[in-house]
């Protein structure tokens, strides 16, 4: 009796739990009723947005009700960022930086995740004789005036007591990096990886400093117009949807989600791996980490506060911007949410 007590109780576990899951997923799938109309978004190569190359392989964006269109942006990155602003493609990975900056300048775009955190792929690279970032004061560095590189370098200079107007500033895009430092007539650059290597490679030079000794200060994440997002806010969940499973699936599976990505760009596969440990891609509790309110670079607010005092001392603008207006944490809970329900 007793034993047949314990089963009964046992089954009526299962099925409450069971109850409870299919009621989930249910309302999951409700609230990410996708619309089927075209999603044009943009690819790179570069680890933020890996995870769209993967799941456009493996079929996971069709799965999730959605017609992805991919948008090649390699390796026009700035390029590829007024295709976004233009209406040319409904999806593109965003510093937060340039996001800020564009909707200062009249654009109404909204991050919806972060997708990865520079991590030594951002540098400033110098000549052998520049020994120290003091030593960069009176030197020429060439920066891409106006975008997250320049704020990068003041970010560093001024933790080092280096006034930017210390230092001469030369306007060079971060692409023309290497073989303008190659001339000789810079004595260091900010740039990207690969090209910051390339540059170390053309004149024996070396890093003065990369992103992974300020965790945090350059975060990119998938951005949508506010007015998609309103318009099709069960797509947009879908694609964030989707980007959580991908995202899992390279931490369990690197080796071949990587292969995918080397297949793809013709690369070395240890290329691939490298260029991620450079620009962390972000998972999940990341995410939950990032899209909290706090004051440092470990959140996208706080972040956003250093961007917004450097535009204002740039005269970019007046203006404090309210974070809350384009950091939204909604589809990131949505996935915690759903995640919490699966593990309990």
């Amino acid at each position: 009796m007793h034993r047949k007590l314990t089963i009964s109780a046992a089954l009526l576990a299962f099925s409450i739990v069971s109850l409870m899951w299919w009621y989930s997923s249910t309302t999951m799938n409700e609230e990410t009723e996708t619309t089927g109309l075209p999603m044009t978004v943009a690819r790179g190569y570069w680890p933020g947005t890996f995870w769209i190359e993967i799941a456009d392989q493996k079929d996971w964006f069709e799965e999730a009700g959605l017609d992805v269109k991919l948008f090649d942006t390699h390796p026009d990155y700035w390029g590829s960022l007024k295709a976004m602003v233009d209406g040319e493609i409904d999806n593109n990975n965003f510093t937060l930086f340039d996001l800020i900056q564009f909707n200062i300048s009249g654009s109404d775009i909204v991050m919806v995740n972060i997708s990865d955190n520079s991590m030594g792929v951002d540098a400033i690279v110098a000549s052998p004789e520049v020994a120290s970032i003091t030593d960069l004061k009176g030197k020429a560095i060439g920066v891409d005036q106006g975008t997250y590189l320049e704020y990068i370098l003041d970010v560093v200079l001024k933790r080092h007591g280096v006034s930017a107007s210390d230092v001469i500033k030369v306007n060079v895009s971060g692409e023309e990096a290497a073989s303008e430092f190659a001339k000789g007539k810079l004595d260091a650059i900010v740039t990207w990886e690969p090209i910051a290597s390339q540059a170390i490679e053309s004149r024996q030079g070396h890093k003065l400093f990369d992103t992974s000794e300020i965790p945090g200060i350059s975060p990119s994440g998938l951005s949508f117009h506010r007015s998609f997002i309103n318009e099709r806010y069960a797509d947009v969940q879908a694609f964030i949807n989707v980007w959580h499973k991908t995202t899992q699936f390279i931490f369990d599976h690197p080796i071949e989600a990587y292969s995918i990505i080397a297949n793809i760009y013709g690369v070395p596969l240890e290329d691939v791996q490298a260029f991620a440990q450079l620009n962390h891609i972000v998972d999940l509790r990341g995410n939950v980490t990032s899209f909290s309110y706090g004051a440092g670079f470990q959140s996208l607010h706080g972040t956003a506060r250093q961007i917004n005092k450097f535009l204002i001392e740039q005269n970019v603008t007046q203006s404090q911007v309210d974070s809350m207006t384009f950091i939204d944490a909604r589809f990131i809970r949505t996935v915690q949410h759903s995640s919490q329900q699966v593990s309990q």
